[in-house]
């Protein structure tokens, strides 16, 4: 027997609204990776937010370390290019 063309429609936009959650869900919990011009010690990386993956691990920073990361990204994001 063969499958109906509105099942396989059917079947089709539900895959696609799967994959759609999906792309949204990684978008949202992608992890920024950070590239530093120079070597800095694990305890170092630890104290400003950054894994051993060299990537951001909001996890690791305090409350108020997190604040201010936040704000110097907002202050950073906002600057005029001239």
């Amino acid at each position: 027997m063969r499958q109906s063309v509105y099942l396989r429609l059917a079947v089709f936009l539900v895959q696609l609204d799967v994959k759609r959650e999906d792309a949204q869900w990684r978008r949202e919990h992608r992890r920024v990776q950070v590239h530093l011009p120079y070597h800095l010690s694990a305890y170092m990386l630890k104290d400003i937010g950054i894994d051993e993956e060299q990537r951001m691990a909001p996890h690791l920073l305090s409350t108020s370390a997190s604040r201010k990361v936040r704000h110097l990204r907002r202050e950073y994001k906002s600057r005029l290019v001239t």
